[in-house]
């Protein structure tokens, strides 16, 4: 058995379809142009309060265009028709176009699954029944793998092949459908390889592999994967590392390209990353000092309104804790850390949060940094003689990354310097 995660295109359904055959489970995921089209219906729906039926049109066109039978054609205007009613009744409540995204989404990832499943055949499963997700009480949802592993189990063992699954999206206790992290389609994929204990996994992409990069050891791809210019995310590649299952990343528009394999093996290289459009938030103040649940309550303040940190450096001080993220997510971040020391009247005065924007995160990683002295001392030298200043800096105990937060201005710079 093979599992395969495709991200599926009107061009490339044909081709697709030749990939699986019945020993192949496939996770199928929408492209980005029709997943925009339906963020253009929404958006049309709830803040701009006028029918989408240009939109809806559009959507309908797209399946249709994929359609081999008559029974696809109706599954794509029943589909379709639940959409535009749904989208209608929203116009005349409130509510926002995020709160309907993962919905309407995931509609447009079964469809996708629908499509395949009409020119291979076989078993057609909804991902949502596969991937169980809780809510806290601060409307955060979290992946249960446990729950997640026996539901793959009992949905996915003898079954008919090839196996269909619609991939990006799981379901809360509340029966509410939720977007599975970045991108639930290829952790799905990972996930069900780990449990069904597959022989290999392949994530089909538009692109040359990793990079372009023959092979790596899973903590390379992961290192890499943390960027928001990698391919797939970081959180598709534990689950087969924990079950010993390759990954091979091939080019959907490239046949002639072997792909990039991720698996156990020697040190392969050390590599650098490098990404922009970041703000570095650094709360100080001898508040912090040996008071236990700090970076506890700053975190989680964070992870109540939903913000994804992307750095963090912490002095043995404990006077500073410092930590970077997406530059849109600046005014809730400060909101939500300015709240919590005004509900703490035990914080000194002399707290203070400061915001450095426009910064650039450039990770240098690698297998083989490991226990290679003098490799941090390089780094700092090269940057040191460009005149490039380090804001801030975190190195793992794993010793396979250093990143550093730079002025977003010599991000490029920095990145092509350790290289």
């Amino acid at each position: 058995m093979i599992v395969k995660s495709f991200v599926l295109k009107q061009r490339s359904i044909a081709q697709i379809a030749a990939l699986c055959d019945p020993a192949t489970i496939a996770v199928v995921r929408p492209g980005k142009k029709i997943e925009a089209l339906f963020r253009e219906a929404i958006h049309k729906t709830v803040v701009e309060k006028k029918q989408a039926f240009d939109q809806i049109v559009a959507i309908r066109e797209h399946f249709c265009a994929m359609a081999t039978s008559d029974q696809y054609i109706k599954i794509v205007d029943e589909t379709v028709d639940t959409i535009a009613t749904y989208l209608r009744e929203a116009m005349y409540v409130q509510t926002t176009a995020y709160a309907l995204e993962d919905y309407v989404l995931a509609k447009c990832s079964r469809l996708c699954a629908e499509a395949l499943f009409d020119r291979v055949g076989g078993t057609l499963l909804d991902g949502t029944q596969l991937m169980i997700c809780h809510q806290d009480a601060h409307g955060n949802q979290h992946f249960d793998w446990t729950a997640s592993q026996e539901q793959i189990t009992n949905r996915c063992k003898d079954v008919n092949g090839p196996v269909v699954i619609a991939g990006g999206f799981g379901m809360l206790d509340s029966g509410y459908v939720v977007r599975v992290g970045k991108d639930g389609a290829h952790m799905m994929a990972s996930l069900i390889a780990a449990v069904l204990q597959a022989k290999s996994i392949e994530f089909h992409i538009e692109a040359a592999g990793v990079a372009g990069i023959p092979a790596m050891t899973y903590d390379e791809a992961a290192h890499y994967c943390a960027s928001s210019q990698a391919p797939f995310s970081s959180s598709a590649i534990w689950p087969a590392k924990n079950a010993g299952i390759p990954i091979l990343v091939k080019n959907i528009e490239d046949e002639t390209f072997e792909g990039t394999i991720i698996s156990t093996g020697s040190a392969h290289r050390t590599d650098v990353i490098s990404d922009k459009g970041l703000n570095l938030i650094t709360v100080y103040g001898t508040g912090l000092l040996g008071r236990v649940g700090m970076s506890g309550g700053i975190f989680s303040c964070l992870a109540s309104v939903g913000i994804n940190v992307r750095f963090i450096a912490q002095t043995s001080s404990e006077y500073s804790i410092s930590f970077a993220i997406n530059e849109a997510d600046k005014d809730r971040a400060l909101e939500a850390i300015r709240s919590l020391f005004q509900d703490n009247p035990l914080l000194p005065l002399d707290d203070v949060v400061v915001l450095n924007q426009a910064v650039g995160i450039v990770t240098i990683f690698g297998s083989k940094m490991r226990n290679l002295p003098g490799t941090s001392a390089s780094v700092f030298s090269k940057l040191g003689a460009a005149g490039i200043n380090v804001i801030a800096s975190a190195q793992g105990g794993e010793e396979l990354s250093i990143s550093l937060v730079v002025n977003e201005a010599d991000t490029d710079k920095a990145a092509a310097l350790l290289k």
